[in-house]
């Protein structure tokens, strides 16, 4: 008998010797929101498009016409901004082991479409008529980085963003020991 209570009493100091080395899930939860808040982006997605971008200068008062043709390749990168990211945004209900992060809509964070990876593939003219300038074919390259951005919905860049970030914040609560992790963009 004395025995049993002996190892009893050595299992019950040896859990909770093992309960007080471990980090407790408050602390853990505190240490991550610290982490991520001196950070002012969480990038999750990267998309490479290519486009071709066309543009075509028939003008009825002179004689021939300009057609141009880019192909362009545009680095997109979509996530969440967390500016400002801290415990407010962070609620943790003890009793079920779950914890609720709301956080902003996903957004495009950068856009890119180097010099260097875009090609005239074709450019016509008319005997009448000069080349596109300098100047004409940036404009005709705004307007393209504008149909992009204008279609960027449509690409579900940041559908897959807010996916992919749901996705970090429950695999790092995971970790620390948190059942269930709801993720609330506004």
């Amino acid at each position: 008998m004395l025995k049993r209570l002996i190892h009893w009493v050595l299992g019950i100091l040896l859990i909770v010797a093992s309960a007080s080395c471990r980090p407790s899930i408050e602390k853990g939860i505190s240490s991550r929101i610290a982490s991520l808040s001196g950070t002012t982006e969480l990038g999750t997605v990267e998309y490479t498009v290519r486009k071709i971008v066309r543009a075509s200068d028939n003008q009825v008062w002179t004689v021939g016409d300009r057609k141009i043709l880019f192909s362009t390749t545009s680095y997109l990168k979509a996530g969440v901004k967390l500016d400002g990211f801290s415990e407010d945004n962070v609620s943790y209900n003890k009793r079920e082991n779950s914890i609720t992060v709301t956080l902003p809509k996903a957004s495009l964070l950068s856009f890119n479409m180097p010099p260097e990876e875009i090609r005239t593939e074709y450019e016509s003219y008319g005997v009448f008529r000069s080349r596109f300038s300098e100047a004409e074919q940036n404009k005709i390259l705004r307007l393209g980085e504008e149909r992009i951005r204008k279609d960027i919905d449509n690409l579900g860049i940041l559908n897959e963003a807010e996916k992919n970030t749901t996705d970090f914040f429950v695999a790092m609560f995971n970790q620390i020991g948190i059942e269930k992790v709801n993720v609330i963009f506004e």
